[in-house]
């Protein structure tokens, strides 16, 4: 029974931590999203008066058209994942987030990496509107 509560505590303990146990597949496989969501502290956000829907699909169909990566697309939490950004390492991955408002939808782009974020930031901020208005 000592042995049980022993190896309860290590897991416990060992899941409970930054570098999560639970976060290490996702890590594995690339599909850890932590970093982009810790740095929407600092992201770069618009506000638009639309629903998430149109939100999501503009934004879906302007990284698509500017030839992005997308690692992940995931409307049920509002996030879309893109790659292969011109001018820095085509690795760095940049979150893009929505979410409603009484005013509209808030869309946020964040990354580790400020020269990334600015530069989707740049291309959604000034497609975004001309996309919304077309929908």
């Amino acid at each position: 029974m000592k042995k049980i509560g022993v190896l309860l505590m290590i897991v416990v303990m060992t899941g409970s931590g930054c570098a999560s146990l639970w976060d290490a597949p996702k890590n594995i496989l690339g599909y850890s999203t932590r970093e982009m969501e810790e740095a929407r502290a600092t992201s770069s956000y618009l506000v638009y008066q639309t629903d998430l829907k149109s939100a999501f699909d503009a934004v879906a169909d302007i990284v698509t058209d500017k030839s992005l990566y997308v690692h992940i697309k995931d409307e049920l939490r509002g996030m879309i994942v893109v790659m292969n950004v011109p001018g820095v390492v085509d690795t760095t991955e940049v979150g893009i987030f929505f979410t409603a408002q009484e005013n509209g939808v808030k869309v946020e782009v964040s990354s580790r990496s400020t020269p990334a974020k600015k530069a989707v930031a740049l291309m959604l901020f000034s497609a975004l509107p001309e996309f919304l208005t077309d929908m």
